[in-house]
Formats: structure tokens, sequence, C-alpha cells
């Protein structure tokens, strides 16, 4: 069986386009799994460049879990500003207002993770 044939649908990290995020300026996206491709979840990798910021926001149907795959941030939740480094995850309940600032000389990368998938 190839890629080509499977019940499923492989998305690859390293594939596709980075395109500016929507909403927040400087921030850039690569979508790797869609409300399309799958009903329960969306996959995204972003990128937040050094002295970059994504502003407050919340999503309010929405659980955020976001992984850290380079770089060092701020991790706002709330009114709680807390390190967010390589290696760690964050699961960010439905409508908490948060934000994310790389304070940082190097890029950050972020793997995130909605459910239910944004559309």
């Amino acid at each position: 069986m190839t890629q080509d044939t499977l019940p499923v649908l492989i998305a690859d990290i390293n594939a596709g386009e980075w395109a500016a995020h929507s909403r927040f300026r400087g921030i850039y996206v690569k979508r790797l799994l869609t409300s399309t491709d799958n009903a329960l979840a969306s996959v995204n990798v972003v990128r937040v460049p050094p002295g970059s910021v994504i502003s407050r926001h919340h999503h309010p149907t929405q659980v955020e879990t976001v992984y850290v795959l380079a770089g060092q941030s701020i991790l706002t939740l709330d009114q709680t500003d807390a390190p967010f480094n390589v290696g760690q995850a964050a699961a960010i309940p439905m409508a908490l207002e948060h934000a994310l600032r790389n304070e940082g000389t190097e890029m950050v990368e972020l793997l995130t993770f909605f459910t239910p998938p944004l559309t």
C-alpha cells in the first residue's frame, strides 16, 4: 500500500508553503491538517520571529494544545506570564484569553492542535 492509497492522510511538516497568518502580523503558519482532512482536530505549524507577538485572543469553541518545537517565548494565559520553551506543551481551555511573544533571538516554532478543528 502506498501513501496515495492509505485510508488516512499523512501530513509532512516539511512539505507545503508558509503563509502570513490572517490575524497576526509578522506571524507565519503552515496548515498540516484541516477540518476537511480531520473532523476532530486541525494541526498547524506556526513561526514567530524574534520580537514578534501573537496578541491576546481566545477560541470560543476550541481547546488549543501547543507544543514548542524551537525557540524560547513567553506565554500569557489570562493575566499570567510564563516562560514557554522548546520541549514544553500547554493545553489552553476554550475561551481563555492567551498570547505569546518571542523575546529571544531565535525563531519560535510551534505545533498547534485545535479540537474541534478550526474552520
